[in-house]
């Protein structure tokens, strides 16, 4: 088989779906010795995903291509052109062509317009609740990350459950490893400052999607019925509404230690989370929730919301509470802390994250190309 896969939307490497199309290509190239592929990239993130298999290579278009409405364009007038796939996989459900002429194999990993009010601008709104579903009934076979997403598919778009694949994500196992909590301490105190016991979230800064502000409210609650030197650490890239978070912050009576290092190279997220007492994640919805596993594989305490497909990758394994409600982020906050997280819980957080593999995902997404084909 020949294989197109679009790149188009890594915007620079720093979201979900960038981790995604990285690391599944990079399994990809470890596990098929068969198939060719041809990565469509655009020029400037060529460099974010190398060539370690012969069978691989890339085909580059300028950087002005990932403009969303030429994004978009592009994938209905230009793919259907060039190729001649056998299948073209498209990691994003808002770039399914409507016009083509080979297989598509689609991931959609969240439909979050339809669940989260004001998680974009009216237009994106509209764009995701009117123009999408009908993209998505396009694909030939659609891929996604949870069963919650599967079922939002089914319900939202009326694609039929039986072209619908469930392959849960991976995580970079060679990355997300346990540290000692004393020495990845010491080497935050010199990267970024971090010299007292903190909680963290690692999350995009997007409002109100992402939730900080209710994270924010728990938190001064816990610093003003607490003699505590804690200090909670927002990490990650300005997104829509980062201003609003940042100004909240600004207000808060525990500003001070209310920290934005901004963007965390996945390479040192090992950092935050061996050195954390707590890994908190209030998102108000994810199509999976990559954190929540990366954290437990460095044996993080975590908690997390129990919305959306996140109670799914819970399990059960770790405590969860209402999102929207920062006095139960607070109360499970405080019980989480206080009552330590065992050896035992430690242990079986780490076991639970590694069977998140993505040798495995890769294996599966390949049985999905020789099936549509």
């Amino acid at each position: 088989m020949k294989i197109g896969f679009s790149t188009f939307v890594l915007d620079g490497g720093r979201t979900g779906i960038a981790t995604y199309i990285r690391e599944l290509i990079r399994f990809l190239q470890l596990e098929d010795q068969d198939n060719v592929y041809e990565l469509l990239m655009a020029q400037k993130d060529a460099d974010l995903i190398p060539i370690s298999n012969p069978n691989f290579s890339k085909r580059i278009s300028p950087s002005l291509v990932t403009q969303p409405l030429l994004n978009q364009a592009w994938h209905n007038l230009r793919l259907p052109m060039m190729g001649n796939y056998d299948v073209v996989h498209i990691p994003t459900a808002r770039r399914i062509p409507l016009l083509k002429k080979t297989k598509i194999v689609a991931t959609v990993h969240d439909l979050a317009a339809f669940s989260v009010a004001g998680k974009y601008d009216p237009a994106r709104m509209a764009f995701n609740q009117k123009i999408v579903p009908a993209m998505i009934r396009h694909a030939d076979h659609v891929i996604t990350v949870s069963e919650f997403t599967k079922n939002d598919i089914v319900k939202f778009t009326g694609y039929p459950e039986e072209q619908i694949s469930v392959i849960y994500s991976g995580i970079n196992r060679d990355v997300f490893q346990p540290l000692e909590k004393e020495a990845a301490c010491e080497k935050l105190q010199l990267l970024h400052q971090l010299d007292k016991p903190f909680f963290v979230y690692v999350s995009r800064l997007e409002y109100p999607g992402k939730n900080h502000v209710r994270l924010i409210e728990a938190f001064e609650r816990f610093k003003l019925e607490n003699d505590s030197d804690h200090q909670l650490v927002l990490a990650g890239a300005d997104w829509s509404g980062a201003e609003i978070i940042k100004a909240r912050a600004a207000e808060s009576p525990v500003r001070d230690d209310i920290l934005f290092p901004g963007f965390v190279p996945i390479k040192s997220l090992p950092l935050l989370y061996s050195g954390c007492d707590l890994m908190i994640f209030p998102s108000l919805f994810e199509g999976f929730g990559f954190p929540i596993i990366e954290a437990l594989a460095c044996g993080a305490p975590v908690i997390c919301s129990n919305t959306s497909s996140m109670k799914e990758i819970a399990a059960g394994r770790i405590p969860t509470f209402d999102p929207t409600d920062s006095a139960a982020i607070f109360q499970c906050l405080e019980a989480t802390f206080s009552k330590g997280w065992t050896d035992e819980r430690r242990a079986a957080g780490t076991e639970y994250a590694k069977t998140f593999d993505w040798r495995a995902t890769a294996g599966s997404v390949m049985e999905v190309y020789r099936s549509v084909c």
